[in-house]
């Protein structure tokens, strides 16, 4: 898939004021996907973000809605995913949240790329690129009285031109 990024504007315009946060609640649907990513990326492009780290940001978002989608929901049409951003501390920073079946894909072990392909074991190569590709990812149990249910993933990346 390809999403386009709005033009920036001119060198003697400034950006308009973004609002201070982005949030959007979907449905655990790929086919919502693109909608959450024209949303994000009118609002990043308003506050700033440069083009480059919100590429990154949406191929990272991808992979880890993709999980939550086919792998927390197990293609479960109607789970509720949050997606919340904000530009902070030279950084975007974005949230995923979920009540899907818990995991941590900060603790999930790493492919071994060493092997041959035919060698390999199914899986975990997306997770790869999402630990490779953040600045940060953190995981934490929305709710500690039932740390088994749901997830709160957060990564950021750094803003560059």
């Amino acid at each position: 898939m390809h999403w386009d990024y709005p033009k920036a504007p001119p060198m003697n315009e400034s950006p308009a004021p973004a609002a201070a946060s982005f949030r959007r609640q979907l449905r655990s649907r790929i086919s919502d996907f693109d909608a959450l990513v024209q949303a994000l990326t009118a609002w990043a492009m308003e506050a700033g973000v440069p083009r480059a780290t919100m590429g990154s940001v949406v191929l990272i978002l991808d992979e880890l809605f993709a999980n939550i989608v086919a792998h927390g929901y197990r293609n479960d049409p109607d789970g509720q995913v949050v997606v919340q951003a904000q530009v902070a501390d030279g950084a975007l920073q974005v949230t995923l949240a979920d009540q899907a079946p818990a995991f941590d894909p900060v603790h999930a072990p790493e492919p071994d790329t060493t092997l041959s392909i035919e060698d390999r074991r199914i899986g975990g190569l997306g997770l790869l690129f999402v630990r490779r590709t953040a600045d940060t990812l953190s995981r934490a149990s929305p709710d500690p009285t039932q740390p088994q249910v749901g997830n709160v993933v957060r990564f950021s990346k750094k803003l560059r031109g």
